[in-house]
């Protein structure tokens, strides 16, 4: 059996609405050659944990992008009052990149705001529903 790998992963902590408020955590997991979004959607003591598909190349894909982005050393965010906190935890090779954000992405950082819009419609595709309503 190949070994599980993970690859990246997405926690997402709203700042406002009616308590408890949910928290989300998607991971992004290889193992062989199968690829998939582990979603855990923590609301107080209750969690839901959800498993997503994801097409080897199209993961790669991805990741080819993000190897080909840069972000400053001081990345500066707009400064906002509410909203979200977005932290997107990238695994390389003998390495790992943080970085975390509210609401919008620090300027030069669109590389990982891509990858962690991506993983949210993927890991979270009600809430693009909800969003229409």
């Amino acid at each position: 059996m190949a070994d599980r790998r993970e690859l990246a992963c997405l926690r997402i902590t709203p700042s406002w609405g009616i308590p408890p408020l949910p928290t989300y955590k998607l991971t992004l997991v290889q193992q062989g050659d199968h690829c998939w979004i582990d979603t855990i959607k923590q609301l107080g003591r209750k969690r839901k944990h959800t498993r997503t598909s994801v097409v080897p190349e199209v993961v790669a894909q991805q990741l080819e992008r993000l190897r080909n982005g840069t972000i400053p050393a001081f990345p500066i965010s707009p400064l906002v009052c509410d909203g979200e906190y977005e932290e997107l935890t990238i695994h390389g090779e003998y390495s790992t990149l943080t970085l975390g954000w509210w609401t919008m992405p620090p300027s030069g950082a669109e590389a990982l705001a891509d990858f962690a819009g991506w993983l949210r419609g993927l890991g979270l595709p009600d809430e693009e529903e909800q969003d229409d309503e």
